[in-house]
């Protein structure tokens, strides 16, 4: 089984990756030896997997594997056998193709974690039609001691701490309670949240993040999470099925900075995203006829796949232009908005407040 992560066996422990083929009706799931999972691993037929399962489970398993279309959520709660209960998480991204996490119920609890004192700042993401905020990314910031908010990097610098492993449930909590007021007030309005691959590989934050979204009340997909190629590449099995998972979990999957490294068409073909944000360095060639064409095909191809096209990282209002002209449909950064601090994330919607 590929691991999660180079430093994930904890989190493998707890979870097992799993993948449906309608067509050969075979179910094949990738389980860590000696893990509470570990029975699970192989290659089943649908019957016989099963026959692993309470009676209960086996309906609740086999109607929405046998009838999935592409998009469609697997949330689905089961017993084991010997009492032990499980989760499924997953997702269908193709036709009678699924995948997603077993999550054991050792990873179902809510996470513990201790303090942080990172703050989460909002750069707005605009239309390139009509220039209207259609979102936000959180961007991660931490307290400083002298109380100024900066990046991890000049915290660390700094000598000052924090608790790294809260920092994801803390960010996601917080863009969820600032989306959800957004849209309270009538801005109809999503928000992405950036997370590392071992981030992702953590089982319990899928869980977390299903939370999140029920207490905040929040519809399927506007909360989403943003995962870099480069991240998902070092495992790209154990992305796809985590990805899956987090979908299930009524959370939206952002492609970040595709077309840098190596970009793949299978990252394209294989996982369930709703958007992709194009890496800024290929957004800024796009003044170079080879690259212009590059980005025009790049962005029809993942347009037509039914997913939006952001361009990240413009800091020139021309090159804005250029892109929105091949069909990109969203843009964010400095040449339109500066990240901004919760108490002043309204001046987005300000038609008339200064600019960069």
């Amino acid at each position: 089984m590929p691991h999660f992560s180079a430093k994930s066996s904890a989190a493998s422990a707890r979870a097992a990756l799993w993948s449906w083929h309608a067509g050969d009706g075979v179910l094949v799931i990738r389980a860590e030896p000696g893990s509470s999972l570990a029975r699970l691993d192989g290659r089943w037929t649908l019957q016989a997997l099963l026959e692993q399962f309470d009676g209960l489970a086996r309906l609740r398993i086999a109607s929405p594997l046998k009838s999935g279309r592409p998009g469609d959520p697997v949330d689905i709660r089961v017993t084991l056998l010997d009492g032990a209960p499980a989760h499924f998480f997953g997702a269908f991204h193709d036709l009678g193709v699924a995948r997603g996490l077993i999550v054991s119920a050792a990873a179902s609890e809510r996470l513990v974690h201790g303090e942080s004192n990172v703050e989460p700042v909002f750069q707005p993401i605009r239309r390139l039609d009509t220039l209207e905020v259609a979102g936000f990314e959180a961007l991660a910031r931490f307290r400083a001691p002298d109380g100024k908010l900066v990046g991890a990097d000049t915290l660390v610098g700094l000598g000052a701490d924090t608790d790294w492993t809260a920092i994801a449930p803390v960010m996601l909590a917080q863009s969820a309670a600032a989306l959800a007021a957004l849209r309270a007030e009538g801005h109809n309005v999503f928000m992405q949240v950036n997370l590392s691959a071992a981030e992702i590989a953590r089982p319990e934050l899928v869980e977390e993040v299903a939370a999140i979204i029920r207490e905040a009340d929040l519809p399927h997909g506007v909360l989403r999470v943003e995962l870099t190629e480069q991240a998902a590449l070092r495992d790209f099995e154990g992305a796809l099925g985590a990805l899956a998972a987090f979908r299930a979990a009524g959370a939206g999957i952002v492609l970040d900075d595709f077309g840098a490294g190596h970009s793949s068409f299978a990252w394209l073909a294989e996982i369930p995203a709703d958007g992709v944000k194009l890496d800024p360095k290929l957004c800024r060639m796009i003044n170079q006829p080879r690259a212009c064409r590059i980005v025009t095909a790049l962005t029809g191809l993942i347009r037509g796949l039914g997913m939006t096209v952001t361009a990240e990282g413009i800091e020139d209002k021309v090159v804005a232009d250029e892109l929105h002209a091949i069909g990109c449909d969203f843009v964010q950064g400095y040449a339109y908005d500066l990240p901004l601090r919760l108490q002043d994330i309204m001046v987005a919607f300000d038609p008339f407040a200064d600019r960069p």
